[in-house]
């Protein structure tokens, strides 16, 4: 009896430990000013040892990813990921006070919704690319499977739709859900998505209102899931194919690709220099896939 009563766990011990900061709204702007000053300092390395200069960081985002070459900037990517984070584990361990992994990293059950969120990233894309083709608004010059470092650029997109989704998905969206309904949350924390892009080459009212469009649907499962494998990997697939296999700019930005394209009518329906993130033809195939996800996870 006594041993039994010594053991008890104490009330302090039952109770779960509160936020340092109440409001979830607020510790998810915290978190992402704090988060992306952090990322950003990944880059002073790089910036020491004369690998990149100042001045080249303020190249627009085409100009500097030809500038430094896939493997450089994936290597100021990874420094990137890596501070960000320390910063997000500082972060969840003294303000939020939970684990990094309660933000969505929980992989068992979940490893194929990761393997779906591949099919569905490339799919949407790779339906995008055929319909232009096949109806005359894109035509193909030429194709060169040697011409991409494809090592580099797997892990460059790995790396970037892993930093934009534990940031946005993960730390915000998971805040503003602690303190607001996850329908609130959800537009809320794609607004902040949107914004992140705001700097790239060539953004339109329609490019920019896709952008938007594209945070819902990367983060309507992880409202009804709390996971972020799908997303993660739906984002990679997305940018990977739109960019490396398809020839597409990647949101403004152009990288070497196995098919060098040629796109032909108004920009409303091709994107234009955006690539396909700016064509209308993908805002009604990213609405239908959003309302078919929710559908499908909302009551799991």
């Amino acid at each position: 009896m006594n041993n039994a009563t010594a053991s008890a766990p104490s009330n302090n011990e039952l109770t779960p430990r509160l936020p340092a900061i109440k409001r979830g709204w607020i510790r998810a702007l915290i978190g992402m000013f704090v988060i992306s000053i952090v990322s950003g300092l990944g880059t002073v390395p790089l910036i020491v040892s004369g690998a990149i200069t100042p001045e080249m960081m303020a190249l627009p985002p085409s100009e500097l990813f030809a500038a430094m070459g896939i493997n450089l900037m994936v290597l100021m990517m990874l420094l990137q990921v890596m501070a960000a984070m320390l910063a997000i584990f500082l972060l969840r361990k003294f303000i939020d006070r939970q684990s990094v992994k309660s933000l969505g990293f929980a992989l068992s059950g979940y490893r194929m919704d990761l393997v779906k969120g591949l099919g569905w990233g490339a799919g949407l894309i790779a339906s995008g690319f055929l319909i232009l083709y096949a109806t005359g608004f894109v035509t193909i010059e030429q194709t060169d499977f040697m011409s991409v470092q494809w090592l580099g650029y797997i892990a460059f997109f790995i790396l970037a739709a892993f930093y934009e989704e534990i940031l946005i998905r993960g730390y915000v969206l998971n805040n503003f859900m602690a303190s607001m309904s996850k329908y609130w949350a959800l537009p809320a924390s794609s607004v902040l998505f949107t914004a992140m892009h705001l700097a790239n080459d060539n953004i339109s009212v329609l490019s920019t209102f896709n952008l938007f469009l594209a945070g819902i649907l990367l983060g309507i499962y992880t409202i009804h899931k709390r996971n972020l494998w799908f997303p993660v990997a739906l984002h990679f697939s997305w940018n990977f194919f739109q960019g490396p296999v398809l020839g597409f700019e990647v949101s403004g930005m152009q990288t070497d690709s196995m098919i060098t394209q040629q796109v032909i009518g108004h920009e409303l329906i091709t994107g234009g220099e955006f690539g396909f993130e700016g064509s209308l033809l993908l805002t009604v195939m990213m609405i239908a896939s959003t309302c078919y996800i929710h559908q499908k996870y909302k009551a799991q």
